[in-house]
């Protein structure tokens, strides 16, 4: 594994191969969604999320803004204090793309993209922080 990270040449034909790979599966996922209906029979309003729901989020967030700020503060041993950290921020990276972003309300297109877009955004960085000797542990 060392010799594979230490090879740019095969580092980096890793992520055009997995560039490619979700290039073809980006069109696979989204022929297996289902066909919208015609336009006559499409709603053209969908449930978004009122005043009371938004104050409800916000609320949420902050409470886990709070969480982490306190648990930082707490005197908690290093290798139980990230993952908990990462599980905090990533559940707040949820809402906000749910509910600000309206993913959840529209096209499931638009969540295969997204997702797809953040998992190539994160196996580049991954690849440039080993490349530079640094370590994700």
């Amino acid at each position: 594994m060392k010799t594979f990270l230490e090879n740019p040449e095969l580092l980096f034909g890793a992520v055009f191969l997995a560039f490619g790979l979700v290039g073809m599966a980006v069109p696979l996922l989204a022929g297996a969604l289902p066909a919208r209906a015609n336009a006559a029979t499409v709603k053209t309003e969908s449930h978004h999320p009122g005043d009371a729901e938004y104050i409800r989020i916000g609320l949420t967030l902050g409470a886990i803004t709070a969480f982490e700020v306190a648990l930082f503060y707490i005197e908690i041993e290093r290798a139980l204090l990230i993952p908990i950290l990462v599980i905090a921020s990533a559940a707040k990276f949820v809402i906000v793309m749910s509910f600000f972003m309206h993913l959840k309300f529209d096209s499931k297109l638009f969540t295969v993209i997204f997702v797809t877009g953040f998992a190539l955004a994160t196996a580049v960085f991954a690849v440039a922080l080993s490349t530079l000797g640094g370590s994700l542990i």
